[in-house]
C-alpha cells in the first residue's frame, strides 16, 4: 500500500467516523428529549395519583364502594374533599379509585377526576349517571325504583346541614 492508498483510507475512516459521531449525538440529544418529556410526564401523573389522596379528606357520609377484587388486589373508589390548589383550582370533591394490596390494604396506585364543588353542571351530570345506573340494575332485578330513590331522597334531605357543615370544614371557603 501507498502512502497515498493510507491517506485516502485515512480520510475515509475519518469522514465515516465524523458521521457516526454526529448521529450518536443527534440520537443522544433525541433520547434525552424522550427521557426529560418521560420525566415530565411521569411526575405529572405521579403528583395526582397517591399524593392527592393524602391531600385529601375523606367524607363520612360518603362511603366507600369495592369493586370487584382480585386474587392480590381490591379496588375501592370513594368521594372526598381536596382544598390544596392544584392547577389553578381549589375545593374541590376528588372521585378516587385506589387499588390496594388485598392482604396490607397498602395503596398501590389511585386515580381521581377533580370536580370543582361549584360545578353544579358535571356534579348533575354525574348524579343522573349514577342514578341511571340504579334504574338500569333495579329495572334488571326487578325492584320497584321508586321506593329505593324515596328513601334516598329523604336520606338526604335529613342529613343535608350535617353533610354541608362537614364539607365547609374540610374545605377553605372564603
Amino acid at each position: 500500500m501507498s502512502d497515498n492508498d493510507i491517506l485516502m483510507d485515512k480520510e475515509l475512516f475519518l469522514e465515516k467516523f465524523e458521521k457516526m459521531s454526529l448521529k450518536i449525538e443527534q440520537l443522544t440529544l433525541e433520547i434525552s428529549k424522550m427521557k426529560e418529556k418521560l420525566e415530565k410526564t411521569n411526575k405529572i401523573n405521579r403528583s395526582f395519583g397517591l399524593e392527592a389522596l393524602r391531600n385529601s379528606k375523606p367524607l363520612t357520609f360518603a362511603r366507600e364502594i369495592h369493586g370487584i377484587k382480585s386474587p392480590t388486589k381490591r379496588y375501592i373508589m370513594s368521594i372526598r374533599t381536596v382544598s390544596e390548589m392544584w392547577k389553578g383550582r381549589r375545593n374541590d370533591f376528588l372521585i378516587a379509585i385506589r387499588q390496594q394490596e388485598k392482604e396490607t390494604h397498602m395503596d398501590l396506585k389511585a386515580l381521581g377526576i377533580r370536580i370543582p364543588v361549584d360545578d353544579l353542571k358535571n356534579l348533575s351530570t354525574l348524579a343522573k349517571e349514577v342514578l341511571s345506573m340504579l334504574y338500569i340494575s333495579s329495572e334488571l332485578k326487578g325492584i320497584e325504583i321508586t321506593e329505593i330513590l324515596r328513601e334516598i331522597i329523604s336520606q338526604i334531605n335529613k342529613e343535608g346541614q350535617s353533610m354541608v357543615r362537614e364539607v365547609k370544614q374540610n374545605l377553605l371557603l372564603k
